[in-house]
């Protein structure tokens, strides 16, 4: 297993991943992946301005990323965002700790000044892993999310570096 920077080779990778991940309809915003073309784009735009992104690779294959992308409007661009996910079978094997561990430290030499996220409450290994890494509870959107006749709170939590 490697930790690696987000590169064009992974991208179709990534995107397989990330589909999976959200088809598990538990823990990301979304319950399908993205094209393929929009994801190769996506990573293209990461690598081109140096933005932190991480892939696990087993075998060649990415199997978690962890990312935080920079708000682009004007007064916020000191703010990242966090996006993660490792797949079913990969979890509670300390990836998550490692990518997170990565992802924050470019974050930080990119010049980001905090890092914000929103997690589901019911996701507790996620809350957990950023409470473990500084992360604090901002705010919590009460049934905010309805999925198959399932509410769903989300806690916004961030953490400055």
């Amino acid at each position: 297993m490697i930790i690696s920077f987000a590169t064009e080779h992974y991208a179709k990778s990534f995107c397989k991943s990330l589909d999976i991940v959200a088809r598990e309809r538990k823990y990301l915003g979304s319950t399908t992946g993205f094209s393929e073309e929009s994801t190769v784009n996506f990573v293209k735009f990461i690598v081109e301005n140096n933005h932190a992104q991480y892939y696990a690779i087993d075998k060649e294959t990415v199997v978690g990323w962890c990312d935080i992308i920079p708000k682009s409007y004007e007064g916020l661009t000191h703010v990242g965002v966090l996006g993660m996910g490792v797949l079913k079978e990969y979890r509670n094997q300390g990836l998550g700790s490692q990518l997170l561990e990565k992802t924050l430290a470019h974050a930080k030499t990119n010049g980001l000044e905090k890092v914000e996220l929103e997690v589901y409450e019911s996701n507790t290994a996620a809350v957990n892993l950023y409470i473990k890494f500084g992360f604090e509870v901002e705010g919590k959107r009460i049934k905010s999310r309805k999925l198959d006749g399932c509410y769903d709170n989300i806690i916004q939590m961030g953490k400055f570096l």
